[in-house]
């Protein structure tokens, strides 16, 4: 997608495209850090993240 066709895009179209955008990467990202924990967890570390909001 190129800048004209973003220039193209109504608001509304501009925020569905953000939130597909959004649920794309919270995907991969949640998939990245399940695959980085169980490298850790392989090689004999626990991971014990710190999620913002959430007391451990």
């Amino acid at each position: 997608m190129d800048r004209d066709q973003l220039d193209a895009m109504s608001i509304d179209e501009l925020w569905a495209l953000h939130t597909d955008v959004d649920q794309v990467l919270a995907v991969k990202l949640t998939a990245a850090k399940r695959d980085l924990e169980e490298r850790l967890d392989q090689l004999g570390w626990r991971a014990e993240w710190k999620e913002p909001g959430k007391k451990h």
